[in-house]
């Protein structure tokens, strides 16, 4: 089976490609792909994060597996493509350059039973930037460290303690 992935880079201005590849794929090679179709460095650090409908970041998989005492995550090279992005509109964040922080939104568009044997990017909308989008990490609430940090403390400045 064929997979259609479009790979959009997080910008002010759109720069997207379209990349068929088989669905049998693992995602090393979709990561390969998305850096010949981006024109990107082949020798910096990526990573893939499975997501929820609001973007948190669940599960990271990185280029090389990881394995210490606490966890282990697969590598790019042992999940298959298919078995990730399982149906039209699934999505990934995928994470280039962990020092100029390039973010990409993969979808999968379309599925087929047509047969092929290498990736290729098929469709390419706009120019990659020079320079990486600048990314701010904002919060819905503003971080006040105090707030409820005396909260035990009655007016006397001594601590109450429930018993």
């Amino acid at each position: 089976m064929k997979s259609t992935i479009q790979v959009h880079l997080e910008y002010k201005e759109d720069v997207i490609r379209d990349i068929e590849i088989a669905s049998t794929s693992n995602l090393e090679d979709l990561h390969v792909a998305v850096v010949a179709a981006f024109e990107l460095d082949k020798n910096e650090l990526a990573s893939f994060y499975m997501t929820n409908e609001d973007f948190e970041l669940l599960q990271e998989i990185p280029l090389f597996a990881i394995e210490d005492k606490e966890n282990s995550m697969l590598g790019m090279n042992e999940v298959i493509l298919s078995s990730i992005l399982k149906e039209e509109g699934s999505q990934l964040l995928y994470v280039y350059d962990f020092m100029k922080m390039w973010r990409f939104l993969v979808t999968l568009t379309e599925t087929n039973e047509e047969e092929i044997t290498e990736a290729k990017c098929i469709k390419s909308v706009g120019n990659m930037p020079e320079d990486a989008p600048e990314i701010s990490f904002k919060s819905e609430k503003e971080f006040d460290p105090f707030e409820d940090a005396f909260d035990d403390f009655d007016e006397f400045n001594e601590y109450e303690e429930e018993y």
